[in-house]
């Protein structure tokens, strides 16, 4: 059966990449997984959720559970499995997809460029150049410029 991990950031854009790869998902008759990373290595400020967690990433990581819960049931129609954890998305992302033989790996990317891109980098572009798994990569511009 074909399966896809599909990597959300809940970014603004995030929504085009859920209803690209839910789309190819439909095409192809294949599962998904849904992951977000929550990334340890850059600091977060708390959000105040009413719930009390021993660090910060462990609330970036309930809230990401929870907003995949909520695509999750967008497509019920599309078996669906959640993922969150606190890693390294770059390594994690690549290291999913081949546990779960991924058919094909669906994120986007945020068209950083300059400053910005040289301090934050890019996790599209480096799990383009180091992933085994065929990769669909919605750009943050889809206009033609």
């Amino acid at each position: 059966m074909n399966h896809i991990i599909m990597a959300l950031d809940f970014s603004e854009f995030s929504p085009e990449v859920e209803k690209i790869g839910y789309s190819l998902a439909k095409k192809i008759n294949a599962s998904v997984t849904l992951v977000t990373i929550v990334n340890k290595f850059i600091d977060y400020v708390p959000l105040d959720t009413g719930q009390v967690f021993e660090n910060q990433w462990e609330a970036r990581k309930d809230i990401a559970t929870k907003s995949l819960k909520e695509v999750k049931e967008r497509h019920a129609d599309v078996e669906t499995e959640i993922v969150t954890f606190i890693g390294d998305p770059k390594e994690d992302i690549i290291e999913l997809s081949i546990q779960k033989h991924a058919t094909f790996l669906v994120m986007g990317t945020h068209g950083r460029t300059g400053m910005s891109h040289l301090v934050t980098g890019s996790t599209a572009e480096y799990i383009i150049r180091h992933s085994v798994v065929p990769i669909i990569v919605v750009p943050l511009n889809m206009k033609r410029h």
